[in-house]
């Protein structure tokens, strides 16, 4: 009885303080929470109204001129190929122009196998020039608008995409194929060597044009032999039309492969 009657008066530990501590504690932190949210939300009020506006403004043009500089480039792809068509034109008629000189010198003679020959590469420089020639005015419209383009936009050297690096693991090829790269876009197609050579070929061409059918007879002779179509978003045509010869003519294994980019094709890699 007496243990109990002397913690009942009073023996025992008050908690009283510490939670008066506390409580004062929690309302300076509310205060100081109210104060940081006021000074923050007067911030916010005396922002120029405007400021957001001009950022997506920004935004906007920087992506426009990313979309700007990838048009540049692909319109100088395509100037560069359609100069490359003309001048095959031009050579091609002083070509023929010689050949058929030539077979105005023999046709007195009786016929030999040299004879044939040059009648038959006659008659092939004649078909290729009549395709060229059909596919002329339509390149000369396109350059000119491509030339416009170019001075309208005042390109830069500086505005070059960059480059194109083609990986040998993602290309589908089988260990020791002998590679012939081929690149394809709107105006026709291009033979790639590891050097850094560049034959153009026209897309009304691609069936008659004596670079292609050799770079077709080098695969075709290879026991390993492989040609890959890299292909522009514009290369479709020139890919059926080229990938077609390969394999129905000549029976070469081919493969392909989506150019992303309008950046300049790096076959470094496969060096």
């Amino acid at each position: 009885m007496s243990r109990r009657a002397s913690n009942a008066g009073g023996g025992g530990v008050s908690l009283f303080p510490f939670l008066s501590i506390l409580a004062c504690l929690i309302g300076i932190l509310t205060l100081l929470i109210r104060i940081i949210s006021d000074v923050k939300a007067q911030e916010h009020r005396q922002r120029d109204k405007g400021e957001l506006a001009r950022a997506e403004r920004m935004m906007s043009i920087r992506s426009e001129l990313d979309k700007v500089r990838r048009e540049t480039a692909s319109v100088k792809k395509s100037l560069a190929q359609r100069n490359a068509a003309a001048a095959e034109l031009e050579e091609l008629d002083e070509r023929r122009i010689v050949l058929r000189k030539k077979l105005a010198e023999i046709e007195s003679q009786a016929p030999k196998d040299g004879d044939r020959a040059m009648q038959k590469e006659l008659e092939r420089l004649i078909a290729q020039i009549a395709s060229l020639k059909k596919e002329r005015p339509a390149l000369e419209r396109r350059l000119a608008e491509l030339r416009a383009e170019l001075e309208r936009r005042k390109v830069k050297p500086s505005d070059k995409p960059p480059p194109v690096v083609i990986q040998p693991g993602g290309s589908g090829l089988y260990r020791n194929a002998k590679v012939f790269f081929v690149e394809c876009d709107s105006s026709g197609i291009t033979l790639l060597e590891l050097g850094g050579k560049k034959t153009p070929v026209s897309l009304a061409t691609i069936d008659t044009d004596r670079n292609y059918s050799a770079m077709l007879n080098q695969a075709k002779s290879h026991p390993n032999g492989y040609v890959l179509f890299l292909i522009r978003s514009s290369g479709q045509d020139a890919w059926r039309t080229a990938a077609a010869l390969a394999e129905s003519q000549y029976g070469v294994v081919t493969g392909k492969l989506p150019v992303p980019t309008n950046g300049e094709i790096d076959l470094g890699r496969f060096k």
